[in-house]
């Protein structure tokens, strides 16, 4: 953010200026009902809302689709047993359930990371407690680094070599 004339600008602000220059964009006031904001509190919005996240970045259309098997198996090499997979490995357009939802599960806990963050950040000019800043920091930051090294580790397992 730079300051301009007194006032803090956001950096985002002069794309959307220059874009509204070409193409000129509409002026539009969304307002909920008022009967909405007393039918459902607002931890129920949200709670809905990350579950929808969950669910789509889990890939619940492919899944309903092509209908996968929950989990797959493989034969051992050495005992020629099968034993049960949960990746489907070398095969980056399909996926069994479990694998689904697993990494949905890990892209939530990044994406809650970032949630954390941003409260820490915008808890800071406020009067808030200065533990839950730094514990909402902290914990963002660790969530967010758990969700990337728990994404990656998932891309390795279904892509070896990679």
């Amino acid at each position: 953010e730079r300051e301009r004339g007194g006032t803090k600008m956001d950096p985002l602000a002069w794309v959307v200026r220059g874009v509204d220059r070409v193409v000129p964009l509409p002026h539009v006031d969304l307002t909920l009902p008022r009967v909405s904001r007393r039918l459902f509190p607002s931890w129920l919005v949200v709670s809905a809302l990350m579950l929808s996240y969950v669910l789509v970045l889990s890939g619940i259309v492919y899944d309903i689709i092509v209908e996968p098997p929950s989990m797959g198996q493989e034969y051992d090499s050495v005992t020629g047993r099968p034993r049960p997979v949960a990746i489907l490995k070398y095969c980056i357009n399909g996926q069994y359930i479990l694998e689904g939802l697993s990494a949905g599960l890990f892209f939530f806990i990044g994406g809650g990371g970032f949630l954390l963050v941003n409260y820490a950040l915008t808890s800071l000019g406020r009067r808030s407690s200065p533990v839950v800043t730094a514990l909402a920091a902290v914990g963002g930051l660790a969530a967010i680094l758990i969700g990337v090294l728990l994404s990656w580790s998932f891309l390795v397992q279904k892509v070896p070599g990679y």
